[in-house]
């Protein structure tokens, strides 16, 4: 059997949860996205707001305060907001790609650092705290 375009346009829009606003919680939103677009802070709120009926702010926040979503540099090589316990498995298939970009964009910056010193360096940093875009670089050595 044959899919018109348009019977599909709907299929998509719906999977996506873009034709009507829909009761499941955020967690179970995400998973089915498997990730929505996080680069602006704002962006992951709008998005669920977009989608979810009722949705309101601490429900997204309480989810990333509890860790059960997170926001990293995944689909990409920018920010999205995934299930943490999606994050693991996305993450291991990506991170080739996101070394290549990584060489690509800091290639010279961090040619001399070992990238498990670095890690450990911002996981110290950025541990037990949250900084502004701004810090970390004002945090480094000379």
């Amino acid at each position: 059997m044959r899919i018109d375009d348009r019977t599909l346009n709907r299929v998509t829009l719906e999977r996506q949860l873009l034709l009507r606003r829909s009761p499941m919680p955020p967690l179970e939103a995400v998973g089915r996205l498997v990730g929505s677009q996080a680069q602006a802070s704002n962006d992951p709120y709008l998005g669920l707001w977009t989608r979810l009926a009722g949705f309101a702010l601490a429900d997204l926040s309480d989810r990333l305060t509890d860790r059960s979503l997170v926001r990293a540099s995944m689909l990409r090589g920018t920010q999205h907001l995934v299930r943490a316990d999606d994050y693991w498995w996305l993450r291991r298939l990506i991170e080739p790609a996101l070394a290549r970009g990584r060489q690509a964009a800091f290639g010279r910056q961090t040619a001399d650092l070992d990238p498990a010193e670095l890690a450990a360096a911002a996981t110290e940093l950025l541990t037990g705290r949250t900084l502004t875009r701004p810090q970390p670089g004002q945090n480094r050595r000379s």
